[in-house]
């Protein structure tokens, strides 16, 4: 039997079908940062308790728990749904509490509970008892998915990635601070290298010289020497590119930048912290990966640790998904639909209405594979060469790298090139050769217009990995 809201709709309506509604009971919670609200209704939507506020606290939860009791009691209640909306992590306490006292949750999306209340003529009048009446609406219908569950290994990942993501996050904009800095006091320090902030040689005149005064004084020879005295060669060329923009440098006064020098100072040995603490992640990351399925990714050709670890965070356990196509659904990176009347909207753009992570993972992994493999390579450049925008093209090889290691994910089987080589040489697609490990249906790639997130990677990561 098909039902409107698929599959899990159809599961939950098998279960209360021909049961009394006065005794199906669902709970919504909408949860803050340190307050929650909920309140008890029957399918028929009559509210049994009224809402009321409880603390995200253990005694709290004794609240909760003492008024799903009560209505338990008072309904001979035989279902009793409770659906979280899912808030960042605030819900994730609480997700986990209930679960370990054996109680029936679900998490259900914000956008979904922001359309229901708008379903209400409520969209612009917003509270916690009107988000909790949407709520009730959405799981009386069956709507709400079952929290993930990940073991330690998958845990662990998880957090470290996103750990990793946002020290990276927080270097990027330190970086360009310290880049106005050396604009005030070094103009034309960073133009004389091309990768950033990332030369060896470049740190230490950040770190110790940043002073152009003091560079022409050393001259050339006198830079060379001072930074290998620190344990870093720089070539003649460079330490005479380096004393040329220190003589040609529009710079402060010496009294104007005294300050700036000291603001430099902290803000590099931050950088430097933060780079320490990338360091350490990326080292805990590469003792996890064997120990989770995204172990298994490593055999593709130009998917190194971070973009498997960063995959397998993202999708966790994919038995929960159907098929790949319905993980990358929940990525967001579908294309928006608009048909009516027989009309239908082009370039449209894509959804971005599911996980920021997933769809972060599944771009880094075709930028990946996409500069790596041949035929990955080959299938970008065809994209382009038939005037797809290279945005276009990108999102296309994440979706085919997508697939594949959905697939090796579901079959935990490694990736095999002589097997690939022979769907090549059948004219089979090469992903439908690989998917039938997994037993997962792919298809073509999207031919849309889709915006690709920001990659998590540090610019002397992008070629190692």
């Amino acid at each position: 039997m098909t039902f409107v809201n698929g599959e899990m709709q159809a599961q939950f309506m098998s279960r209360i079908r021909g049961l009394d509604p006065q005794r199906c009971l669902v709970i919504p919670v909408d949860v803050g940062k340190s307050i929650a609200m909920a309140l008890v209704a029957d399918h028929y939507g009559e509210i049994i308790i009224a809402p009321f506020e409880f603390a995200l606290t253990e005694t709290g939860f004794e609240v909760l728990s003492a008024a799903i009791s009560r209505a338990q009691h008072e309904r001979d209640a035989l279902v009793i749904r409770i659906g979280v909306e899912a808030a960042g992590h605030y819900h994730r306490t609480l997700v986990a509490r209930l679960r370990a006292a054996g109680l029936e949750v679900v998490e259900l999306n914000p956008r979904a509970v922001k359309d229901a209340r708008g379903q209400q003529l409520l969209r612009t009048l917003k509270n916690d008892a009107r988000d909790c009446g949407a709520m009730a609406e959405l799981l009386i219908r069956g709507t709400g998915r079952p929290p993930q569950c990940r073991d330690e290994a998958l845990a662990a990942q998880a957090a470290w990635v996103a750990h990793r993501r946002r020290k990276v996050a927080a270097q990027g904009m330190l970086a360009n601070q310290i880049h106005g800095q050396l604009d005030l006091i070094f103009p034309g320090l960073t133009g004389c290298f091309s990768h950033g902030l990332d030369a060896a040689s470049l740190r230490v005149l950040i770190r110790d010289l940043p002073d152009p005064d003091r560079i022409r004084r050393l001259g050339v020879d006198g830079v060379v020497r001072y930074v290998r005295r620190r344990g870093v060669r720089m070539t003649r060329p460079k330490a005479e590119q380096v004393v040329a923009a220190a003589q040609v440098a529009l710079r402060l006064p010496a009294t104007e930048r005294r300050t700036p020098l000291v603001v430099l100072a902290a803000d590099w040995a931050l950088f430097e912290a933060l780079d320490h603490q990338i360091q350490d992640a990326t080292a805990a990351l590469t003792e996890l990966l064997p120990t989770t399925p995204a172990g298994i990714l490593l055999g593709v050709p130009g998917v190194g640790v971070l973009t498997a670890s960063a995959y397998g965070a993202a999708i966790g356990d994919p038995n929960r998904y159907r098929d790949a196509a319905a993980a990358y659904r929940a990525s967001g990176l579908v294309p928006i639909s608009y048909e009516s009347a027989g009309r239908a909207r082009t370039r449209t753009g894509i959804s971005r209405e599911g996980s920021v992570e997933l769809r972060r993972a599944i771009v880094d992994l075709g930028r990946g594979v996409g500069l790596h493999h041949p035929d990955f390579i080959t299938y970008r450049r065809q994209l382009i060469a038939r005037g797809k925008p290279p945005l276009v093209a990108l999102i296309a090889v994440g979706h085919r790298a997508h697939r594949l290691a959905f697939a090796m994910l579901r079959s935990q089987r490694p990736f095999d090139a002589d097997r690939w080589d022979r769907a090549v040489a059948g004219h089979r697609h090469r992903v439908d050769e690989q998917a039938r490990h997994g037993d997962t249906a792919v298809s073509g790639p999207p031919e849309r217009r889709d915006l690709p997130a920001e990659s998590t990677l540090t610019h002397a990561e992008v070629s190692s990995n």
